[in-house]
């Protein structure tokens, strides 16, 4: 059980604690202190996100700044490799199509009889021609011509750093340059060198089929080329050993790069570089050559610039407290004659909290709190004349409900009524009379039930059964009636009362003009995961304009001979689209003359089913 103590209650009890309350209890009750802790965690956390996009912005700022310089460095970078890249193009060029060379290469090539003068002066101006080149190109540290073979050495030129190729060295550059028509193919290599202690040297090579004019290739020239191809272009991004250099060839293999030691994974991580991507405090950007699809991807580092961005950051907290003690001390300074309102405020609350809804607030001043008060005033106003409202509302709905009950008593009062005279007419031996009066009976009681509540097949025909054996009886004698349900649709659920209303416009509409051979089919079937429902007459028939009225104008109706709506048939379609939707529906097809068929398509509901289709 729990025991609650208020001021009004026990005020001695709440005198005695209040006397002996610690200060920071009771400061912690005062509104005022709350205010201005609330104020300066406020301005603390204000300008802790200021300081924090700041920080972020600047940062921001000075990386796309650098972006940019870096970029168009990178850029610049890219243009003169393209340039370096398309001479040395130009240059195997020269030795592949120089018809001189191809005599002379052929000629040492096929000739194995020539003697050895003629070899001798062969040699020699093929290495003529070649010297030319190796002076004009500093940077070709080897030039090698194979037979296709790949195994007579026509020409070979070598520097110090690396040895003669050997056969394995030779074929693993044929397999690479083997489908490329006699483009040039860049590759980075270890070659045999004997001043690397490893044994290996890391050299650039670029190789390519020799062929004539006529396309027809006579050789394989492989060049080795020195790092300083590449890093004399790049220069300008590794100044001062802070940039990173990484030189990807068309097919995507790292070609050259300044750094020393490089890890499978960061390799992997540089490679997805796609436009520009901070890793690990540098900023890469990848760029590409125009004309030879080489990729180059240059890195620099931003420990600077967040250097400078956490200084600037720490000036701006260092304002924010700075801040957070001026504020506090001028709102401890004016917040009594800003507080005043507030105290009215809370006199008037407690009035409206006993049950005053007549109290109000003086309004003294035109700013925030004033609107406050005056909305505390309407507030108060309205609720009161709400209070009446539902009152009165409440009053009306008991009288409302009163009214249903009574309503619902008429038709408990006939049903019973009908029974009473249905066992009057069974005891004076009026069976036949009495049998109809016990049909009406079942069809009123099966009408009282809530039109919301599922019903089953078996007994929705059960109710069609009776309407029809009424009709039969009093206004159709010349009637043939044909009833047929599968036995396994008999306990499927369906809505109430859907099948009357179509049954009886049979009976009003279709047979009103036929007097004789008056045919009524009614079938219920499973057809797939649907149920299927047909009621089939040989009546009058429709036009297409009834049928369009019935089912292609919501809200419009059909007037009986009478001059009454008939709602029935639409009412039967409306549920249907209300409650299931499409695809189910209410089909209707008719030949003036020649009879209707009126074909319910419906959800094949069992309890199982059930769920599941409500779910």
């Amino acid at each position: 059980m729990l025991f609650f103590f208020t001021k009004e209650r026990c005020p001695s009890f709440f005198k005695e604690k209040i006397d002996v309350m610690p200060i920071w209890l009771r400061m912690n009750r005062s509104f005022k202190v709350k205010l201005i802790f609330s104020l300066s965690c406020i301005i603390l956390l204000a300008f802790g996100i200021t300081g924090y996009l700041t920080n972020r912005y600047n940062l921001k700022l000075f990386e796309e700044e650098i972006s940019k310089q870096f970029y168009q460095t990178s850029a610049a970078a890219t243009e003169k490799l393209d340039l370096r890249i398309q001479e040395m193009v130009r240059v195997t060029q020269t030795v592949v199509f120089n018809p001189e060379l191809e005599r002379l290469i052929q000629s040492m090539s096929a000739d194995k009889s020539t003697d050895a003068y003629r070899q001798y002066d062969d040699k020699k101006q093929l290495e003529a021609q070649m010297s030319l080149i190796k002076y004009d190109q500093p940077y070709i540290t080897g030039m090698y011509m194979f037979d296709l073979n790949g195994k007579l050495a026509l020409y070979s030129f070598t520097s110090a750093t690396i040895n003669m190729l050997d056969e394995a060295t030779v074929n693993t550059i044929r397999n690479r340059i083997s489908d490329s028509y006699g483009d040039l193919v860049w590759m980075s290599m270890k070659l045999p060198s004997s001043i690397e202690p490893s044994g290996y040297r890391n050299t650039i090579i670029a190789a390519r089929w020799m062929k004539n004019g006529n396309l027809q290739t006579y050789g394989m020239l492989v060049m080795a080329i020195d790092a300083t191809f590449f890093s004399n272009s790049l220069k300008e991004l590794t100044r001062e050993g802070a940039g990173e250099v990484y030189l990807f060839n068309p097919n995507d293999e790292l070609l050259y790069t300044n750094m020393n030691t490089l890890t499978p994974d960061a390799l992997a991580g540089i490679r997805t570089v796609a436009a520009s991507r901070i890793i690990d405090n540098r900023l890469f950007i990848r760029s590409a050559t125009q004309s030879t699809a080489f990729h180059l991807v240059s890195g620099t580092s931003l420990n600077e610039i967040k250097q400078k961005n956490r200084n600037l950051s720490q000036r701006i907290y260092y304002s924010g407290l700075a801040s957070i003690v001026l504020t506090s001390i001028l709102i401890a300074l004016f917040t009594g004659k800003l507080l005043r309102p507030l105290k009215d405020l809370q006199s008037g609350l407690r009035k409206v909290r006993s049950g005053n809804f007549d109290a109000r607030v003086d309004i003294q001043t035109k700013d925030e709190l004033a609107y406050i008060g005056e909305s505390f005033n309407a507030m108060t106003a309205q609720v009161g004349h709400l209070i009446k409202e539902v009152y009165l509302t409440q009053l009306s709905e008991k009288e409302a409900e009163l009214k249903a009950l009574q309503a619902q008593l008429n038709p408990h009062f006939l049903h019973n009524l009908f029974n009473e005279i249905y066992w009057k007419l069974f005891l004076k031996e009026e069976k036949e009379v009495a049998g109809l009066i016990g049909t009406v009976s079942e069809m009123l009681k099966y009408s009282l039930m809530p039109v919301r509540t599922l019903t089953t097949v078996g007994e929705e025909f059960q109710q069609i059964r009776n309407y029809v054996k009424v009709q039969g009886e009093l206004f159709e004698p010349d009637l043939e009636t044909m009833i047929q349900v599968d036995e396994e649709v008999m306990e499927v659920k369906m809505m109430r009362a859907l099948l009357q209303p179509l049954v009886e416009n049979v009976f009003i509409h279709a047979f009103r003009n036929k007097i004789t051979q008056k045919v009524l089919l009614i079938t219920a079937r499973k057809d797939g995961d649907r149920l299927e429902i047909e009621v089939k007459d040989n009546g009058c028939g429709m036009e297409e304009k009834t049928i369009y009225d019935l089912l292609g104008q919501p809200g419009t109706s059909r007037l009986r001979l009478d001059g009454r709506e008939s709602l029935g048939v639409q009412s039967v379609w409306r549920r249907i689209e209300l409650v299931h939707g499409p695809p189910y529906r209410l089909e209707i097809s008719s030949t003036p003359g020649s009879g209707t068929t009126m074909r319910l398509i419906l959800p094949y509901m069992t309890e199982e089913r059930k769920e599941e289709h409500h779910g």
